[in-house]
């Protein structure tokens, strides 16, 4: 797509070129008149020189020669029978065509200008006058200088013409680069924004065109309008989160309490349901507290060993679901700079993942790799997997596919690891797993 810049500078050139063609035109075609007439003035000049003297009988007109002067312009006469007598030792051999035959023909004082190229091959201006009854005087003069002169020109003003072109486009490109610099920051604010980052807002130069200074406006309300909105976001978050965290903490305590005190096997059956969905209940609670907590400043970060943390957290799983996970290691501590909190909540939510859509019995595997320059980490489930059509958009906050949607959750798991992984500077991919079900790989640069 052809960019504002190029599009001005493109108009700015074609407005530059057709003046500057609509003026050197002008210019050629004035001088060309000027040369022309003074040709025509040399022509006259040189007729009134002479001096016509009454033929003898049988003897053409006599034009006396001048006196020295205009030796570029040669005479001769025309009879009204189209013979030609020279009159000059120089000539041109020019025949005498029908206009000059018209005009020796013509009353005394009758006269016209034509140009015409001689035998030669030379353009020649030519003045015919008639002089006396039958017979006229003709002065020619070569062109050849006055082309010259015309040829020299219109070569000037092509060269000065493509220059000023040169130089409109040139200053027109500057001007639009002037007036587009706070656009350039507006598109630069709104894939921020499309980030999920905030910038500066953009600022109008001063002198920008008052449409530009609109859009600039215009988008910094955006822009805080959108930070007021994220901030309330995040704040409503952390506040819900806080605030029902104390009355869950309560509540699972009584249910407990009430579940172990329970007779009844129907009423201890109800309320190791209800126990399990508060349960449930905590885990969205705290998965919401620490999405609030990925859009707050990045944390510390610090030297861990994730062979370590591996199955710290595949044993905290194990504990919460009586789920195995198969471990394949390398041999030694693999160590990363990386912030510890937002690594375990990348293995951490990858497991309770697998967990969750894999079946009871199939297998859930991670490996850990140590490429040198980058670590990888793969985690394997025996699930449905996801579509292919779904992948781009598992990441997005409380996004959950049509199969997920039987299965209790809250969409935010693979948000949080994409989310931490961008953090550390690192990539996560989804693809089918050999034996099929979902494979999770995330790479993290060291």
């Amino acid at each position: 797509m052809r960019s504002l810049r190029t599009t001005v500078a493109l108009i700015v050139a074609a407005a530059v070129a057709l003046s500057v063609v609509g003026l050197a035109i002008g210019v050629w075609f004035l001088t060309r008149s000027a040369l022309i007439g003074s040709v025509d003035s040399s022509l006259e000049a040189r007729l009134q020189a002479g001096i016509f003297l009454e033929p003898a009988e049988d003897a053409p007109p006599i034009v006396r020669p001048p006196i020295q002067g205009q030796p570029t312009v040669l005479v001769d006469a025309v009879l009204a029978d189209g013979d030609v007598f020279e009159v000059d030792r120089e000539s041109f051999d020019l025949p005498a065509d029908a206009e000059d035959v018209r005009i020796a023909q013509s009353p005394p004082g009758t006269q016209a200008y034509s140009t015409r190229v001689a035998p030669n091959g030379a353009a020649v201006r030519v003045l015919t006058v008639a002089v006396v009854d039958g017979a006229a005087a003709r002065a020619v003069r070569s062109l050849e200088e006055t082309n010259t002169i015309l040829v020299g020109l219109a070569s000037i003003l092509a060269v000065v013409g493509l220059a000023a072109v040169g130089v409109g486009a040139g200053i027109g490109v500057l001007a639009v680069r002037r007036s587009t610099i706070p656009l350039e920051e507006v598109a630069d604010a709104m894939r921020a924004l499309s980030r999920g980052e905030q910038t500066e807002p953009p600022e109008a130069k001063s002198g920008a065109p008052r449409e530009v200074v609109d859009v600039v406006e215009a988008t910094t309300a955006l822009q805080d309008a959108l930070a007021r909105s994220q901030q309330q976001q995040e704040q409503l978050v952390q506040d819900a989160g806080h605030e029902l965290r104390t009355p869950l903490s309560a509540l699972r305590a009584n249910v407990q309490f009430a579940a172990r005190t329970a007779t009844d096997p129907t009423t201890q059956d109800s309320l190791n349901a209800a126990q399990a969905e508060l349960d449930e209940l905590g885990r969205l609670v705290e998965e919401l507290l620490a999405l609030a907590a990925r859009d707050e400043p990045v944390r510390e970060e610090m030297e861990l060993d994730i062979r370590g943390a591996i199955p710290a957290a595949a044993e905290r799983l194990t504990r919460r679901t009586q789920r195995e996970v198969s471990m394949r290691m390398p041999n030694g501590p693999v160590m990363l700079r990386i912030d510890p909190v937002g690594f375990t909540e990348i293995i951490g939510n990858l497991l309770d993942n697998a967990a969750k859509f894999s079946p009871a019995g199939t297998p859930i595997v991670v490996a850990l790799t140590d490429e040198g320059h980058e670590v990888g980490i793969e985690v394997r489930d025996g699930g449905p997997g996801i579509p292919e059509a779904e992948r781009e958009t598992v990441f997005d906050r409380f996004h959950r596919t049509p199969d997920a949607r039987a299965i209790q959750g809250s969409g935010l798991g693979l948000s949080i690891v994409a989310s931490a992984v961008a953090d550390a500077r690192g990539t996560v991919t989804l693809g089918d797993a050999p034996e099929g079900g979902l494979l999770v790989r995330v790479t993290l640069p060291r």
